[in-house]
């Protein structure tokens, strides 16, 4: 009998020999492990009144549970997975309600043992290979942050559809740069490139790389949807099983939605650069691999962008391999270091251990919803309806956002609501099951939507987490503070989707209108104690201050934040019968603040203003400067007209010569648009977006699987870069992107743009 702790990396459910088993993956202290428990049982639950045919396949048990509108409800427990699949489709086909027939049974026995990623095991184990296996054994909840052993890979195609070479970057222990090349050796021979007669033996030679190795976790840029997607079909030519994991089933690789993917391994976790990123609220220019390591790394690839890449990897392959070798490597080797400085993997272990979600996973709201609420109702008696069941209600109002009149304003403060939303709910004690329990010691919202005060279980799990996060803010553990920021900030949105199995409308309407009485509620408050709030979003509000004040700005904004703070205790308190878990903060200040006019509006625009902050920087929201489908011509425009109209500096003149040095051509490195293609082509029959329009100059069958399409506008239209379409419509740039962002500054000192140019219609030619 040995314990040992570790951490799963991968769980899977499967038949073997007509019975259901689980089986769990991982690394810990003694290594990577398999946990195996069989037999096991697979379940879900019906209402207790519906007659369901008598069989062997499964066996009906009643249990002391009701659902969500206190109807009796038994277990059906099934003996193998298939037999589960097959009477949970022939029930729901004869209109029988199910509830909880969506949750994979493998999920469902770890949620109930509340293991959240970090796993203590105790039991008689064996070895196979490098595994370490057990059978039954017992298991409990750990707290345990694996090291893992990355293996970085990269693939090389040619023209013909085959592969060229496979890159390898294992890092982890004992670092290896390896390249699996096809073709004949080329002297003198080199150690770091393994020759492959053809494709099947390099194929191969892949999988027993990887088994040799042992990796607890792979990446790559484009890893699933690409490389891996290609060695798959490139396999199957050859007749050969792609099974690179610790168990014996090959590779699945599952489409979720147009251009996100996930691979399921036996043992091993994918992990997809750009899917990753994206989903840990990184933001680059494009996720290409070049763009995100020139600003990560300050570093790119060995073959550059303003090269012919399918001309140079095919003349390297014919004529030069070992400089293929070290381009394939580089790739690989870019991958490791942008994740090793984002640390997005420490990020990503850190959200497993919160969420209960394997790393792959963690971005899945309401997945990690169900793993900490479905145990808990089941505690009280109550089973959850199937996702598919959950019936739609009216949508929830969203964050108030109210503006003044447009134009600079001197010394503003902003106080912000920390964590509004979770404080509300701990507030006014909103959940789900204080919901249904609402007239056992009742409390109401500002709306009239009632909550029990002394049934509920959401409220004491939040003040944990905020505990937590405020514990790791004290440590200086920014990864476990991130995490538990994500998941405070996820629940609304949870609570607030048709496709959680909790949802219902009270509960986002609850939170939404609540969050606006509070916002009202303090704009009301600051005005009149005679203080000019020009702007408020959700969970701020701007604050212009007194004459008084504006020598000590923090001061007052401190002072501001307690006083709110104060006045909320005792109304919530007298009014309402709860205790604030409300806190608002002094955030920051700016010397000069500038509500830009909302478009064919005198009215103040809402979520766009910039302001300067007191080290001289500007902060810019929802202005040009920071969106990804603006020029860099109109952002770089933009940061240096709001620079020169805080500081007082010319504006009139330098805006004429901007204008004259776009026309003669010195911009055009700046004048490129990048746009994302979101959608398939039957979705622009009808209309036809520029970039649209640039991306069937490529491919006018659109047969391509385009992601991004990068162009200029010319005579012809929107032309793809690189294509030859006439010449640059600098008429476009001037009416489309400059001019708009220049009126909607230029206003404050009762000039338009016209008038800086002397009002003349633009000979551009």
């Amino acid at each position: 009998m040995t314990k040992e702790t570790g951490f799963i990396l991968t769980s899977h459910c499967l038949d073997i020999k007509g019975k259901c088993e689980l089986h769990f993956y991982g690394t810990g202290s003694n290594g990577p492990f398999k946990l195996i428990f069989s037999p096991h049982r697979p379940l879900f639950f019906v209402n207790r009144n519906f007659p369901i045919e008598n069989t062997s396949e499964y066996e009906r048990k009643e249990l002391a549970m009701v659902d969500f509108a206190d109807n009796k409800v038994d277990a059906l427990y099934f003996n193998s997975l298939n037999s589960f699949f097959d009477c949970r489709r022939r029930l729901k086909e004869n209109g029988i309600r199910l509830y909880e027939s969506d949750i994979r049974a493998e999920d469902r026995f770890l949620m109930e043992r509340y293991i959240n990623g970090g796993i203590e095991i105790e039991g008689t184990s064996y070895k196979n290979g490098n595994l370490n296996i057990f059978h039954n054994p017992g298991i409990t909840g750990a707290v345990y942050r694996p090291e893992l052993k990355w293996l970085s890979f990269d693939i090389e195609t040619g023209n013909d559809g085959s592969i060229y070479s496979i890159a390898f970057h294992l890092t982890g222990g004992t670092e290896v740069k390896h390249v699996l090349m096809r073709g004949e050796s080329e002297p003198p021979g080199e150690n770091w490139i393994t020759f492959c007669s053809d494709e099947k033996v390099l194929l191969n030679s892949f999988i027993r790389f990887i088994g040799e190795h042992d990796p607890d976790l792979i990446i790559g840029w484009h890893v699933i949807g690409f490389d891996l997607k290609f060695l798959e079909t490139r396999a199957a030519v050859h007749g050969i099983s792609l099974k690179t994991g610790r168990g014996f089933r090959k590779l699945r690789i599952n489409e979720k939605r147009s251009g996100l993917f996930s691979a399921e391994i036996e043992g091993r976790l994918v992990i997809d650069g750009p899917q990753t990123l994206r989903t840990a609220f990184y933001k680059f220019e494009n996720y290409k691999l070049e763009t995100v390591a020139q600003e990560l790394l300050g570093r790119g690839k060995d073959i550059t962008p303003d090269e012919d890449k399918v001309a140079e990897i095919e003349r390297r392959f014919n004529e030069d391999k070992k400089a293929l070798a070290y381009y394939n490597l580089e790739d690989a080797v870019l991958v490791t270091e942008i994740f090793q400085k984002t640390a997005i993997i420490d990020q990503l272990v850190t959200r497993s251990l919160i969420t209960g979600l394997q790393v792959d996973k963690v971005h899945m709201s309401v997945a990690a919803f169900d793993h900490f609420m479905l145990p808990q109702f089941h505690r009280k008696g109550i089973v959850a309806p199937d996702t598919a069941d959950v019936i739609p209600g009216g949508h929830a109002a969203g964050g108030h956002v109210f503006t003044s009149a447009p134009g600079l304003y001197p010394h503003v403060v902003v106080l912000d609501f920390k964590s509004l939303y979770p404080t509300i709910m701990r507030t006014f004690f909103i959940d789900p099951y204080s919901r249904m329990k609402s007239a056992t010691h009742t409390v109401k919202t500002p709306e009239g939507i009632a909550f029990s005060r002394t049934e509920h279980i959401l409220p004491v799990f939040l003040k944990e987490l905020m505990g937590k996060r405020a514990r790791a803010k004290t440590d200086g553990d920014e990864y476990l503070s991130q995490a538990v920021k994500i998941l405070l900030n996820s629940f609304y949105g949870v609570m607030g989707t048709t496709g959680c199995r909790f949802y219902h409308p009270d509960l986002p309407t609850a939170i939404t209108g609540t969050g606006q009485w509070i916002l009202k509620t303090c704009t009301e408050y600051l005005r009149d104690r005679g203080y000019t709030v020009i702007y408020g979003d959700t969970d701020s509000v701007f604050v212009s201050l007194t004459k008084e004040e504006k020598n000590k700005p923090s001061e007052a904004g401190e002072r501001l934040a307690d006083d709110v703070n104060i006045y909320f205790t005792r109304i919530l308190s007298q009014d309402w019968g709860v205790e604030s878990q409300l806190e608002i903060e002094f955030e920051k200040h700016y010397p000069k603040f500038f509500l830009p006019p909302m478009r064919n509006s005198n009215e103040g625009a809402r979520k766009r203003y910039a302001g300067l902050l007191e080290n001289g920087e500007i902060e810019f929201k929802g202005l040009e400067t920071v969106r990804s489908d603006w020029t860099e011509l109109a952002k770089n425009f933009q940061k240096e007209l709001f620079r020169r109209f805080f500081s007082g500096e010319d504006m009139k003149k330098w805006i004429r010569g901007f204008v004259e040095d776009l026309k003669d051509g010195r911009y055009d490195d700046q004048i490129v648009y990048r746009k994302r293609i979101k959608q398939g082509k039957d979705k622009y029959i009808k209309t036809s977006p520029p970039h649209i329009k640039a991306a069937r100059k490529i491919d006018p069958e659109w047969k391509m699987n385009l992601h991004e399409i990068s162009y200029i506008m010319t005579a012809s239209g929107p032309t793809p870069v690189g294509m030859d379409g006439g010449t640059v419509d600098y008429a476009h740039y001037i009416e489309k992107q400059i001019r708009p962002i220049a009126d909607g500054v230029l206003f404050a000192g009762g000039e338009d743009f016209d008038s800086i140019i002397d009002g003349r219609q633009l000979d551009l030619f």
